[in-house]
């Protein structure tokens, strides 16, 4: 495939390499290297399931020249909608060992995304579950076959109901075991063979939804993902000696960086949190020793009400840091003192580590700011008041999107990436994310685009007008909220319009947690819907009246 990148001038390459951020090395370089540092560390916890680096070395080079033999080569993707276990390192690091784009799909998406997501990507070979949490993935992907005609095989991973597949009563689908059988008697020789891809050239392909109905199709080089995860080594003093807990999704940045790629760069162990369950979470962080995370917020609030309901600590935790909502500063306080240091940070999938702060900061840049810029990543704040659009540029900041033509509004003609967020600089250097120009739901550090789900909405027959907007909540920071203009004659439910979107096959995390039925939606002049309106009202509940800017609340429905 050729990829539409938009890569940063030639004179910041040059400067990129020259200090030293751009090491030229291509991802799949560092499994064998831990290996040889490291052969008998602990590179991956899954459960009662443990690896070393040497052991996930060997089974990626197998499975790499499994798809080597079906044809897998530079630039073709491969994607993966695993949940967070051990074989995703493998398939991962496997996909770097052949030069190949790896494409990670969270495991929540259904038909609607997958075919998107799938064709554009064009996409040869997918790594799925079996029977994961009760559902059919093998299923799935049979539904989607005759759509996506340049896939040519499914392979499926052991699911919970250890599941195998008759690939002779399902063409084009192999089970895990076999499909490693096509390596050839000698995997270290095939990998070995292949040429190393270049290190400017697109290895990682991350689907994220913003603005717009279709999801975003984010390139990274080698280069850029190897720089955010030396970044994270340099920023927060890591090393061989730390234990990385990762609850986040291994197919969202912050799991890809820090469950498949981190551990090789680090020589440290992940440990892999699947389901969240927070008790569970807890006994882990204890009993292996973790000292670091990243993820939202809620997991902090979620993991300290573990901690205090058991009246225990986690003395190993060195670093709790969270991005999305906000750390309430009694949160913040009550953390530190069950748990550890907590910080925040600042990124995207564009753009993973844009600010931060550190355990040496004081307690309210940490807690109550999104950090410092973190150089040689540069940050500015556009517009003609203190508060204006982040822009940034930097050696982790993404190639651009597949979609050639989101580059032109996505960057600056001097390569500033435009984040869409409102923000000021204070005093002491430190970000504040006010908001966002964007029109998404940030629910938990994942963005919902609006737009896709009134879109979708509006075709229930009882919806009349709809608009969607982010409410304030009290454990993923924002939830969707819909108000509905109904039909004449029409009644509806929070329960009917996740039926409707269900059966559109949207993931449940974009479904509307509230639904509040006005009797019509305020408009500006120009036929906008006020939406700044909508949420003013969703802020301060509590004394709104019954009225969105004149208009008349009839009910409202909330999960």
């Amino acid at each position: 495939m050729m990829w539409p990148t938009h890569p940063p001038a030639p004179e910041r390459a040059a400067h990129y390499r020259a200090i030293g951020a751009w090491r030229d090395n291509p991802v799949g370089r560092y499994p064998s290297r831990a290996a040889a540092l490291w052969p008998d560390a602990l590179a991956v916890v899954d459960g009662a399931r443990r690896l070393t680096f040497a052991e996930v070395d060997r089974r990626a080079t197998e499975l790499a020249a499994a798809l080597h033999a079906h044809g897998i080569g530079q630039g073709d993707v491969v994607s993966f909608q695993l949940p967070n276990r051990a074989e995703a390192l493998v398939v991962f690091q496997a996909v770097m060992k052949v030069g190949a784009v790896a494409n990670p799909i969270v495991p929540i998406y259904r038909g609607s995304e997958l075919r998107f997501i799938l064709g554009q990507a064009r996409t040869k070979i997918v790594f799925v579950p079996g029977h994961y949490r009760g559902f059919d993935y093998p299923a799935l992907y049979r539904g989607l076959r005759d759509d996506l005609p340049e896939l040519r095989d499914v392979v499926v991973v052991d699911g919970e109901q250890g599941d195998e597949v008759n690939a002779g009563e399902q063409p084009g689908t192999a089970a895990w075991d076999m499909f490693l059988n096509s390596a050839g008697p000698d995997p270290d020789a095939t990998v070995r063979a292949l040429p190393e891809p270049d290190p400017d050239q697109v290895c990682l392909l991350l689907y994220t939804s913003g603005t717009t109905a279709a999801p975003k199709g984010v390139l990274h080089s080698h280069n850029t993902v190897v720089y955010e995860n030396a970044s994270l080594i340099d920023r927060f003093a890591l090393n061989e000696r730390d234990v990385i807990f990762n609850p986040s999704p291994v197919t969202h940045v912050t799991g890809v960086n820090c469950a498949l790629v981190l551990p090789f760069l680090l020589g440290a162990p992940v440990v892999l949190q699947d389901r969240w369950e927070p008790k569970l979470a807890l006994r882990r962080v204890i009993d292996e020793g973790a000292s670091f995370a990243i993820f939202s917020t809620p997991f902090l609030t979620d993991l300290l009400a573990a901690a205090e309901a058991a009246d225990v600590t986690a003395p190993t935790i060195r670093y709790l840091v969270c991005g999305g909502a906000d750390i309430p500063d009694e949160l913040a306080r009550r953390a530190a003192d069950r748990l550890g240091v907590v910080t925040r940070m600042y990124g995207a999938t564009e753009g993973p580590s844009v600010t931060a702060a550190n355990r040496w900061d004081p307690a309210g840049i940490r807690t109550r700011t999104d950090g410092v810029p973190l150089a040689p990543t540069e940050v500015m704040v556009a517009g003609p008041d203190p508060l204006g659009e982040v822009l940034w540029r930097g050696p982790d900041t993404c190639l651009g999107y597949l979609e050639a033509g989101l580059n032109e509004d996505a960057f600056t003609p001097d390569g500033w990436f435009r984040s869409g967020d409102l923000a000021r600089f204070d005093e002491h250097g430190a970000l504040h994310i006010e908001g966002r120009l964007k029109d998404v739901v940030n629910r938990s550090g994942e963005k919902i685009s609006v737009r896709e789900v009134e879109n979708l909405l509006s075709e229930h027959p009882a919806v009349a007008e709809v608009a969607v907007v982010a409410g304030p909540d009290a454990r993923t920071g924002e939830r969707a909220c819909a108000f509905v203009v109904t039909g004449p004659g029409h009644q509806l439910t929070l329960k009917e319009i996740g039926e409707h979107l269900t059966g559109r096959e949207v993931t449940a995390q974009k479904i509307p947690e509230s639904l509040i039925l006005v009797d019509a939606l305020p408009y500006t002049t120009s036929g906008k819907v006020k939406k700044f309106a909508l949420r003013e009202w969703l802020r301060d509940r509590a004394g709104a009246p019954d009225t969105v800017a004149g208009m008349t609340v009839r009910a409202v429905h909330e999960r």
